[in-house]
C-alpha cells in the first residue's frame, strides 16, 4: 500500500521517469501478486529463498540522496527521489520472517538494484565485495609470475632492523612477517590517542627480489579469508603504486586505484564514509623519484595521499635504502 501511495499520482516528465514508473507499476503488480497468492506457492517460495537479510547484504545508499536531507527530500516536488528514499528506507527497515514477507523483501531489493542504483553500481556491500573479489582474481590471473609463486609460497622472515646480507650478521632474531604484521593489525585501539598515533603505518621494507609484493599478495588474500569468516571489519585493498600513482593528482590515488578496481567514482564517497579498510601500497620506491621531486610543501605521503579520509590502515612496502629514517618518522 505504502508503495502504491508513492507511485499512483504520479505523471512522469521524461523518457527516464516514464520507464522508472513503468518499472515501479511492474514491480507493484509482482507484489500484489504475492499478497493475495495470484502465483503459485511455489514459485513464490522459490523467490523467497532468495531473500537474505540486511544485516547481512548491507544496503548501500543510492548516491541521489547524498548531502541531502529527509526535510528537503520531502520539500522538493520530486516524486523520482522520494520514491528513491522510500524503497532504500523500507530495504533497511523491513526484517520479514514469513515466505511471503521475505519474497516481497526479494522483488523490492531487485528493484532497487536494477532501477535506482543501476545494473552497473553496487547496491549493497556484498555486491561491493564481490566486485572487489572479483577485480583481485582478474589482476592475479594476469599476473602469473605472481599467480604461480602463491602456490608454493614460503613464509618471510623479518627484522626490526636492516639486514645486512654478509658473514658478519650473526643476528637471529628474525620473526615471521605475515603473523607481526596481523598482530600490529590487531593490536587494540587505545582510547585516547595523538593526532599521529593515528596515523597507524606499517612499513616493510627490503632489498628488490626479496619477496614484498609476493608477500603483499598473500597478505591480502589471508586478510580476504579473515574478513570472509567475520574474524575482521577490515577489507585489503591491494593497490600498486606504480600502477596509480599520478603525481598530479596525488590526493585521489585512493579513488583512481578503486576505480582501476571497477568501483564507479560515484559510489566512492558513500564507501569511504561507511567502510573501514587495510590499504596495501605496494612499490613506494618505485615512484619514489617523481614522489620526491613533486612540488608540494607536506612531506609525508599520508598527507598528500588524503589518507587521513579513510578508515583505514595502512601498510606501503619499499626497497631498503630509498626511506631514511626522517621519512620514516614522518
Amino acid at each position: 500500500h505504502l508503495f502504491y501511495e508513492q507511485i499512483r499520482a504520479w505523471k512522469p516528465n521524461n523518457q527516464l521517469e516514464d520507464e522508472l514508473k513503468q518499472a515501479s507499476d511492474e514491480t507493484l503488480t509482482k507484489i500484489n501478486d504475492i499478497i493475495c497468492e495470484w502465483i503459485d506457492m511455489k514459485e513464490i517460495k522459490k523467490i523467497a529463498n532468495r531473500y537474505k537479510p540486511n544485516s547481512e547484504i548491507r544496503i548501500l545508499k543510492p548516491t541521489q540522496l547524498k548531502g541531502i536531507n529527509d526535510e528537503e527530500i520531502n520539500s522538493k516536488n520530486d516524486i523520482k527521489l522520494k520514491l528513491t528514499k522510500f524503497v532504500y528506507d523500507q530495504l533497511c527497515k523491513f526484517n520479514p520472517k514469513e515466505m511471503k514477507g521475505k519474497a516481497i523483501y526479494v522483488i523490492l531489493f531487485e528493484y532497487f538494484k536494477k532501477h535506482i542504483t543501476g545494473e552497473m553500481n553496487p547496491a549493497s556491500y556484498l555486491d561491493l565485495i564481490s566486485i572487489l573479489k572479483e577485480s583481485k582474481k582478474q589482476e592475479l590471473e594476469e599476473d602469473t609470475t605472481i599467480l604461480q609463486a602463491l602456490e608454493t609460497y614460503i613464509p618471510l622472515q623479518a627484522n626490526d632492523y636492516p639486514y645486512i646480507d654478509d658473514n658478519d650478521n650473526k643476528r637471529s632474531d628474525s620473526y615471521d612477517c605475515h603473523q607481526h604484521i596481523i598482530n600490529l593489525l590487531e593490536e587494540e585501539e587505545e582510547e585516547k590517542k595523538t593526532e599521529q598515533q593515528k596515523k597507524q603505518v606499517i612499513i616493510l621494507q627490503g632489498k628488490s627480489g626479496s619477496g614484498k609484493s609476493l608477500f603483499c599478495r598473500n597478505l591480502e588474500g589471508m586478510l580476504w579469508e579473515s574478513y570472509k569468516n567475520n574474524s575482521t571489519m577490515f577489507v585489503p585493498i591491494y593497490i600498486s603504486l606504480p600502477r596509480c600513482y599520478n603525481e598530479l593528482n596525488e590526493k585521489q590515488i585512493i579513488s583512481q586505484a578503486l576505480q582501476m578496481k571497477q568501483i564507479n567514482k560515484e559510489i566512492i564517497d558513500i564507501i569511504r564514509e561507511n567502510m573501514s579498510f587495510v590499504f596495501i601500497l605496494d612499490g613506494f620506491d618505485e615512484i619514489f623519484d617523481k614522489y620526491n621531486k613533486n612540488d608540494n610543501d607536506k612531506r609525508y605521503f599520508y598527507d598528500r595521499f588524503n589518507l587521513n579520509e579513510w578508515n583505514a590502515k595502512i601498510i606501503v612496502t619499499c626497497r631498503s635504502h630509498v626511506l631514511n629514517d626522517e621519512d620514516i618518522k614522518q
